[in-house]
């Protein structure tokens, strides 16, 4: 028998999606399962449709597929799930689903747990009930709504209801308390109430208010009387003053502001345990110590001289000066360093302006790396312990081990003795420009394609000369009589008698 060459459709198992590259008249057929049902796509043909632009179709038609087939595979007069309807030769159904209600016989139901069933007319129309009586008993509709409403209002505390059976009214009023009607409180006086759990005031008076208040100074005391006394709170001239104001509207607070004049006059002895300030200049022939920075502070607006060794022992000593001026060439830091590992670097941190935040940076010694390091973005707060990203610096030439760069010419790299080795840890050395290598080349792999080799050591004989899935190297295609290449649905070429569609 000869071979046979077949020719297949577009299909698809997995794509959820109607073909939208079809040519005019081109079928195409989706065996999906999981996206199948009313409004998707699976198990459907479809046909290219219309004029075609750049080789496509403008519509992709259904014309038919297993989803409509199967719902039409059923016993006629038979409501059957995810089918269609289809009545018997008498014109009928055995029964219809609607929402929550069934219409089955003579009976309609709601099928959802406790389900009511509602009739709405539209508009102005009417519900029209023949022959109402509730519960299968002889009681009429509105005897039955007259007898449930009068039997339900009933008195709580504070309530009283009165129904009347034979007018089908019923009366509901408030029940009178023991309070009397009138106003409590006074102006010395305020109201006291008792309510029920109802809201209804059982029971109302008065209770008096206090209007002394008792003022105790170091010595001496007295009551001011608050509807009467005026409380004045008066400084001493040169040593203390005081002022009252209320800035705001009516009903602000008041302010009673306690302060010392400029000029202090001290009538006494003056002692100070803490800080002490100078508004002339201060000036100190011999040393000067600083115990304490938070009580054994000496603060001066003029000029601050020491003849002697000035001595710090505080946490924290702030210059505020705009240009500081050091004879000694060399700065010592961290100068009470023991031979303990403190894990703190050392060197100068600095802070500047961004535009919008401020800005806190770092160069010196990192103590982690024991290298010289630089960063423009550091985060002092946890402590003095710099870390990485490190930011750029910028030198003329570098001296780097037996490694120059741009010492003898500019824009080169060289060794001062020894080869120069590049040598990536991810084990790849990329060069994104032109290499001009004017010695000779050694490569220790098969040239890739990507360096216009052929990734290759061998061939294959017989074969279609192609590249490989990757585009990496050299691939080859072999067939048997009647094969044809063409491409799969992964874009790869294959050999093959069977003309297959592929997939959409």
């Amino acid at each position: 028998m000869a071979n046979l060459t077949r020719i297949k459709i577009l299909t698809t198992g997995a794509n959820t999606n109607a073909p939208s590259n079809l040519k005019t008249g081109e079928l195409a057929y989706s065996y999906e399962q999981s996206e199948k049902g009313q409004g998707q796509q699976g198990e459907r043909l479809y046909v290219g449709a219309g004029t075609e632009t750049n080789g496509v179709a403008p519509s992709v038609d259904v014309i038919g597929g297993k989803y409509f087939t199967q719902m039409l595979d059923h016993a006629h007069g038979v409501l059957t799930a995810s089918s269609a309807l289809i009545v018997d030769s008498n014109s009928k159904l055995d029964r219809l689903n609607v929402d929550n209600l069934r219409l089955d016989g003579n009976t309609i139901t709601s099928t959802d747990t406790n389900g009511n069933i509602v009739l709405d007319p539209n508009g102005t129309g009417k519900l029209v009930l023949h022959n109402v009586y509730i519960n299968g008993t002889t009681d009429t509709l509105a005897e039955f709504i007259y007898d449930t409403v009068g039997g339900a209002v009933t008195g709580g505390t504070g309530i009283t209801v009165s129904n009347d059976d034979a007018g089908n009214t019923s009366t509901v009023s408030i029940t009178n308390t023991s309070v009397s009607a009138g106003s409590y409180g006074s102006s010395t006086q305020i109201p006291t109430f008792t309510v029920n759990a109802q809201g209804q005031l059982t029971a109302a008076g008065v209770a008096n208010v206090a209007t002394a208040l008792t003022v105790d100074g170091d010595t001496g005391s007295f009551d001011v009387d608050l509807l009467v006394d005026d409380l004045q709170i008066i400084g001493t001239a040169n040593e203390i003053e005081t002022v009252v104001t209320k800035p705001g509207t009516p009903g602000d607070e008041v302010r009673v502001t306690i302060g010392l004049p400029d000029d202090v006059t001290i009538g006494d002895a003056l002692t100070v345990t803490g800080a002490a300030s100078v508004g002339g200049n201060f000036s100190v022939d011999g040393n000067v110590t600083l115990g304490n920075a938070t009580t054994d502070t000496v603060t001066t607006t003029g000029g601050l001289t020491v003849g002697g060794n000035l001595v710090v022992n505080g946490t924290t000593t702030s210059v505020n000066s705009t240009v500081i001026s050091l004879d000694d060439p060399v700065l010592v830091l961290a100068d009470n360093s023991g031979t303990s590992v403190d894990n703190i670097d050392r060197g100068i941190r600095f802070k500047y302006g961004d535009g919008s935040a401020v800005k806190e940076g770092f160069f010196g010694y990192d103590h982690q790396t024991e290298r010289f390091v630089f960063t423009k973005d550091e985060d002092f707060s946890g402590g003095e312990d710099a870390s990485s990203p490190w930011h750029d610096a910028q030198f003329g030439g570098v001296y780097a081990g037996n490694v120059t760069v741009g010492i003898s010419t500019d824009n080169t790299i060289n060794t001062t003795s020894g080869n120069l080795v590049l040598d990536s840890a991810g084990g790849t050395i990329d060069i994104n420009d032109n290499v001009d290598i004017s010695g000779s080349l050694v490569l220790g792999t098969d040239l890739a394609v990507v360096h216009g080799g052929t990734g290759l050591s061998s061939f294959t004989g017989k074969g279609v000369f192609i590249s490989n899935g990757a585009g990496t190297a050299i691939s080859f295609v072999t067939g048997s009589e009647g094969d044809i290449v063409q491409f799969n649905s992964a874009g790869n070429p294959v050999s093959s008698d069977i003309i297959d569609g592929g997939t959409y």
